[in-house]
């Protein structure tokens, strides 16, 4: 039977409830399948779901397989970003194509603007996720609509994303010093820190992170207290005050942080310049693990040394303890890096 036929047997006093809801079930039988038939045209997901409500998405689930479910809870996925983004409208997101038809023949200026955006959120969704993925050609894409997709990206979608704009502004990557001392180590972290500091205040050159507090200070601060002082006296307070914010410039962790990093890059350099020879016999024999020698007492490191290296920290790179890289990253001398120098000679006198 026709739809016209099976809705012209529903007549009052002719059928009872048992036919009534078969004739129901048959409606909505061919409900489902036309809307089947629209999503799944053929048997194939269609390309882009952005035209079906989230109710109509919902009720076909039970008739797909597992990748086209994957596909609808991908779709529902974007859907949730989209809804929380600010300068989206929640309700109408999970609207079919059809009902935002509908709601703008009656929509006043504000909201068919708002039905407009939807529109064309759809549409960029739908030209960058084909098929629910990513496009495999970003280069016809926009910097800012990439940056817009990256929102509605799975992380290795991202990660192409950013492939592509990395390809599209390339950044030399700066000169890196390799003799693995503590001062190309500290040139090192410096030139990284000016390749990645983008900040422009109204000063031409970058401001430093470590000074960005001073833009948030109160303009008509009072004076810092020296004003009276002598030259002399002022010289003496600067100078101390000095030495203080640079015993206080890094915590310990971090300073510890970055000898880590420093007697990883000897060893390294170390392994490079004497081909991998950095234990005498005795240590090899003892299965001793060369970056140790990078670290602690010198008389323990000398002791299980090879001769190429106990002359490469002689001629190349001298070997330095945590006071000592302590003591040079702060400027601030200490007794234990005057004591751990005094043992470092020692023991170069002896071999």
């Amino acid at each position: 039977m026709s739809d016209e036929q099976l809705g012209a047997a529903i007549r009052p006093g002719i059928l009872d409830q048992r036919d009534l809801d078969r004739i129901r079930a048959e409606a909505d039988r061919r409900d489902e399948q036309a809307l089947l038939d629209r999503i799944r045209p053929g048997g194939q997901l269609a390309d882009d779901l952005s035209p079906f409500s989230d109710t109509e998405l919902g009720g076909v689930l039970r008739h797909l397989d597992d990748e086209q479910v994957l596909r609808v809870v991908a779709e529902m996925d974007r859907r949730d970003v989209a809804a929380r983004l600010p300068e989206v409208r929640p309700e109408l997101v999970g609207l079919s194509d059809e009902q935002l038809a509908h709601r703008a023949r009656r929509a006043d200026a504000g909201e068919l603007a708002a039905i407009a955006a939807e529109a064309d959120r759809r549409q960029l969704l739908a030209a960058l996720f084909p098929a629910g993925q990513l496009s495999a050609g970003l280069a016809g894409f926009g910097d800012d609509v990439l940056g817009w997709a990256v929102r509605y990206a799975s992380p290795d979608e991202a990660a192409r994303i950013a492939a592509e704009l990395d390809r599209r502004y390339p950044v030399s990557p700066p000169t890196v010093a390799t003799g693995g001392t503590t001062a190309d180590y500290l040139a090192n972290r410096a030139a990284l820190d000016d390749a990645m500091q983008p900040v422009r205040l109204e000063d031409p050159q970058p401001a430093d992170p470590d000074e960005w507090g001073a833009y948030g200070r109160d303009v008509t601060e009072g004076p810092d207290g020296t004003e009276h002082m002598s030259a002399v006296e002022r010289w003496a307070y600067e100078r101390e005050l000095a030495d203080r914010e640079a015993q206080i410039a890094y915590t310990r962790e971090e300073i510890r942080a970055m000898y880590q990093e420093h007697i990883y890059l000897q060893w390294l350099a170390a392994e490079d310049a004497t081909r991998g020879h950095l234990l005498n016999r005795r240590a090899e024999a003892a299965g001793v693990d060369p970056r140790s020698l990078f670290s602690g007492p010198s008389h323990v490191a000398y002791a299980r040394a090879s001769e190429d290296l106990i002359r490469w920290w002689d001629e190349v790179s001298p070997r330095i303890t945590l006071a000592e890289f302590t003591e040079q990253v702060t400027g601030v001398r200490s007794a234990a890096a005057e004591t751990a120098r005094h043992s470092g000679s020692d023991q170069r006198r002896k071999q």
